[in-house]
C-alpha cells in the first residue's frame, strides 16, 4: 500500500529538483551527495515550501497540488519532521517540549499518550532536565518523541545522525526501529551515509543533482552496475541482521534464519552491552571477504559460509561478486583472482571472513 506519493517540479536559484516516487510504509533512506536535493525534498512534503508543479499526496489525501491550486499548511498536514540538531526549545524543559506537540491536536485525534513515548523513548528520568543538560542522543530522542506525539501518519528525519559520535548513533538507531516495528509508522530518513541508513533499512532512494537515479532494495540497486559509483563514495558495505543466540567468554553465536535454514557465525566479543536474543546489524566490508572454491580446514577463520555466485560485476578495474549465502553478501576481488578461480555466475563456492571482521552497528 502507497503511504505517500509525490511526483514534483520545484527550482530555487539555479537549482531544479523533479522527482516522482511512490512510497510504502516501512523505513525509507534517502540517499546522495550533499547538494543533491534531500533535504529539499523533506521541506517540500512536510509543507515548508511550496511545489512548482506537481503533487504530493499521503494516501488518498491529496496534500499539494499545483493544478488546482490547493496547498494544507505544513501544521494542518500531520507529519513529524526531526532536524540533524533536534531544534527543542531552550527555556522548555523535556516535559514541556514534549506536550508543546499535542497543542494543536485533539484528545481524541491522539494517536500516542505522553506515558506511552517516555516508556517506548527511556527518558523518564530526563523529563524535567533542560535541553542545556542532555547529551547529543538524549536531544535527538527527545526530537523523535516530541515528533511523535504531533500524532503524524508521516515521520521525516533529516541527517538525524550527522551530529553525533559512533556511540550515540547506535543509541538513536534502535529506538527508530523499534518506533517503526511498534507504532507501523512511515519514515523516511536523509542521510549521506550509507552505512548508517542500511541499519536502519535496506530500501533506498538515490538522488543526484534533484533527480532520482534510483529506488528499491540495496542489493538490487548494487546488481545494476551504474549505482555503484554513488554508492562507492559512501563505502560499498554488506549489512546483515542477526540475533544474539549463545554468549561466551570470547564470542557471540549469532543466527539468521534464510531461505537455507538458519545460519551461524561468531564475533568477537567486545561490545558488553548486548544480550542473549538481541537482535543486531552487523556489517561486513566486501574487500574483507575471501572467495574460495571449497571449505578451507586448519585455519583460523571461523566463519566459512557455501554459497551460489549470482552474479559478477565488473566495475572498471574492480570486480563484485554477489553471492547468495542464504542471504545476499557483496565480495570484492581482482580480476586474476575470477580467472584464476574460474569464477562464474551459478558456481558453487566458499565466502571466508574473520569474526574480527564484523562489526556491530547497534
Amino acid at each position: 500500500m502507497t503511504a505517500l506519493s509525490i511526483d514534483i517540479k520545484w527550482s530555487r536559484d539555479n537549482f531544479k529538483l523533479e522527482m516522482q516516487a511512490d512510497f510504502t510504509d516501512g523505513i525509507t533512506g534517502i540517499f546522495g551527495a550533499s547538494g543533491a536535493g534531500k533535504s529539499s525534498l523533506l521541506q517540500l512534503i512536510a509543507g515548508l515550501e511550496k511545489l512548482d508543479e506537481g503533487q504530493i499526496s499521503i494516501g488518498d489525501d491529496i496534500l499539494d497540488n499545483s493544478t488546482i491550486k490547493q496547498f494544507t499548511a505544513s501544521h494542518k498536514r500531520q507529519i513529524g519532521y526531526v532536524f540533524q540538531e533536534g531544534r527543542l526549545f531552550p527555556h522548555m524543559n523535556v516535559r514541556q517540549n514534549l506536550l508543546f506537540a499535542t497543542k494543536y491536536i485533539k484528545i481524541s485525534q491522539q494517536q500516542f499518550m505522553l506515558s506511552e513515548i517516555v516508556e517506548l523513548l527511556e527518558i523518564e528520568s530526563l523529563l524535567d532536565k533542560l535541553p542545556r543538560q542532555l547529551s547529543g542522543g538524549e536531544k535527538q530522542r527527545i526530537a523523535i518523541g516530541r515528533s511523535l506525539l504531533s500524532s503524524p501518519r508521516l515521520l521525516l528525519m533529516d541527517e538525524p545522525f550527522s551530529a553525533l559520535d559512533t556511540s550515540l548513533r547506535r543509541q538513536i538507531i534502535p529506538f527508530l526501529i523499534k518506533i517503526n516495528q511498534k507504532l507501523k509508522l512511515p519514515i523516511l530518513v536523509v542521510s549521506h551515509d550509507l552505512p548508517d541508513l542500511l541499519s536502519l533499512s535496506q530500501k533506498l532512494l538515490l538522488v543526484k543533482n534533484g533527480q532520482i537515479l534510483a529506488q528499491g532494495n540495496y542489493f538490487e540497486l548494487i546488481e545494476k552496475d551504474l549505482l555503484i559509483d554513488i554508492m562507492k563514495e559512501s563505502g560499498l558495505i554488506n549489512m546483515i541482521p542477526f540475533k544474539i543466540e549463545h554468549i561466551d567468554t570470547d564470542y557471540f553465536e549469532l543466527s539468521k534464519k534464510t531461505n537455507k535454514g538458519i545460519i551461524s557465525i561468531k564475533r568477537e566479543k567486545q561490545l558488553q552491552h548486548f544480550e542473549l536474543n538481541d537482535e543486531i546489524h552487523v556489517s561486513l566490508r566486501p574487500e574483507d571477504i575471501v572467495i574460495a572454491l571449497h571449505q578451507v580446514e586448519d585455519v583460523s577463520i571461523r566463519n566459512q559460509l557455501e554459497g551460489t555466485i549470482l552474479q559478477i560485476i565488473k566495475h572498471g578495474n574492480q570486480i563484485y561478486c554477489l553471492v547468495d549465502v542464504g542471504f545476499k553478501l557483496l565480495v570484492t576481488i581482482t580480476e586474476t583472482s575470477r580467472k584464476n578461480l574460474k569464477l562464474a555466475e551459478g558456481k558453487t563456492v566458499w565466502c571466508l571472513f574473520k569474526s574480527m571482521a564484523l562489526k556491530v552497528n547497534i
